[in-house]
């Protein structure tokens, strides 16, 4: 079982609400490098594979969420001027990192992207059978075992996040996605207009 340990990293609000604290994992240098080269090498089969949906803007390089705010008021404007209603709705998946990645259903979902078996084990050992503990200044959790989510702080995490959370390109409706967040909006004529 690997073990882990924690930084806890205030984000926002207010101090003394645990809720407040991101974990950030501490890993060793080569763990790191290894997970560097297999990001890499899962990205560029991802894009060059068209795996990825083409709305997905976070951890893409030239696809940021300003690229996002940008072709949602682009497309708004246009259905405005078309005389149609813009309805928005905004998720955010900023909580979703920690605790929502089911792993059998991410290691599944990287079995039907083709993933091969030895990378697919390698990702499966690096999700489950972990455990870890927090620290806060110099005082210690108890260690908890690790069942769902993809590990904050590694190189690794966001793009298997990506995956997890990605969809199919024949969904018919426009959904753009953010690093942790999705817009979704849909346009109708407007009596009246």
């Amino acid at each position: 079982m690997e073990e882990g340990y924690y930084n806890s990293h205030f984000q926002k609000g207010a101090s003394s609400n645990p809720a407040n604290y991101r974990p950030v994992s501490i890993t060793s240098v080569f763990g790191k490098v290894m997970e560097r080269v297999v990001a890499a090498d899962m990205l560029d089969y991802l894009l060059s594979n068209k795996l990825l949906n083409s709305n997905q803007h976070g951890f893409l390089s030239k696809r940021s969420t300003l690229m996002n705010l940008l072709e949602s008021i682009s497309d708004w404007t246009i259905s405005l001027e078309n005389r149609f209603a813009n309805h928005v709705a905004y998720i955010d998946f900023s909580r979703a990192f920690d605790d929502t990645v089911c792993h059998p259903k991410l290691l599944h979902k990287l079995k039907s992207y083709g993933t091969e078996d030895v990378l697919h084990q390698w990702i499966g050992n690096f999700l489950t059978e972990r455990s870890h503990c927090t620290r806060v200044n110099s005082v210690y959790s108890p260690f908890e075992y690790i069942r769902s989510g993809v590990v904050q702080g590694s190189c690794l995490g966001p793009l298997l996040f990506l995956i997890y959370i990605c969809y199919s390109e024949c969904v018919k409706s426009v959904l753009c996605l953010q690093c942790f967040d999705a817009v979704g909006w849909a346009a109708g004529r407007a009596s009246g207009l």
